[in-house]
């Protein structure tokens, strides 16, 4: 696998992922580049520059800053799959949902509301232990070429659940590259908070033993915010 492009877009300087499947095939997690953050085109120039394929939109999480670059994805690449966590579908369910209602006006940033009302609705909701590959079970495979290969490669990401930051946060791990894409659950010597709507601390913490135990020595995690880092 090459490496994963990081974009820092949004709000709050989220780290946008394009992440490699095969070819010029990649996903994208967590976009968040938009108009409303004046950062609008980052992600979809970058993929269009380098002549690559969006085929899927993961969302770790569905916090206001996560989300708002999904609409400029999916215009650019309709066919994309859009996937987040069951637990937080009615987030993106003709949204804001309850969560980012909560956030946003503590935040005092309720014109970010509009915005992510505009996004699209999820295509496929995601669940503990299930890999990537799944996403594709309804795609008309004739329209993708090299599906074959694409599935081999992109079956080797598996989602773990991981609430305590939000109820749907999850990560995705590649076993076999070593690669860890943590959201806001892990950051390198911290977590992620937890005192905002739906967010838990005991929950975070059984989180991140689950996720200790998975994860090898030696993988390298890409968290939402701030640099990547390698376990120990």
């Amino acid at each position: 696998m090459k490496d994963i492009h990081i974009i820092r877009s949004g709000f709050l300087s989220v780290n946008s992922l394009v992440v490699p499947v095969c070819g010029n095939k990649v996903f994208v997690v967590d976009p968040a580049a938009s108009a409303s953050s004046r950062d609008s085109g980052k992600i979809v120039n970058y993929l269009k520059e380098k002549k690559l394929e969006c085929i899927a939109v993961i969302l770790t999480h569905t916090h206001f800053d996560h989300v708002t670059g999904i609409a400029e994805i999916k215009e650019a690449f309709p066919a994309a799959v859009v996937a987040v966590h069951e637990a937080e579908k009615k987030e993106l369910d003709h949204g804001p949902g309850p969560m980012n209602i909560s956030i946003l006006g503590s935040f005092g940033m309720n014109q970010i509301l509009e915005e992510i009302s505009k996004q699209p609705l999820p295509d496929f909701l995601l669940k503990d232990q299930l890999t990537l590959d799944n996403l594709f079970k309804k795609v008309d495979v004739v329209k993708m070429p090299a599906f074959a290969e694409i599935k081999k490669e992109i079956s080797q990401w598996t989602v773990i659940h991981t609430p305590g930051h939000s109820p749907g946060s999850i990560c995705i791990y590649n076993e076999a590259e070593k690669v860890l894409i943590s959201g806001d659950t892990w950051f390198d010597g911290a977590y992620g908070r937890t005192d905002m709507y739906g967010g838990d601390e005991d929950t975070l913490q059984q989180s991140l033993s689950k996720v200790w135990k998975i994860v090898k020595s030696g993988t390298m995690v890409y968290p939402g915010h701030d640099m990547h880092f390698k376990t120990s």
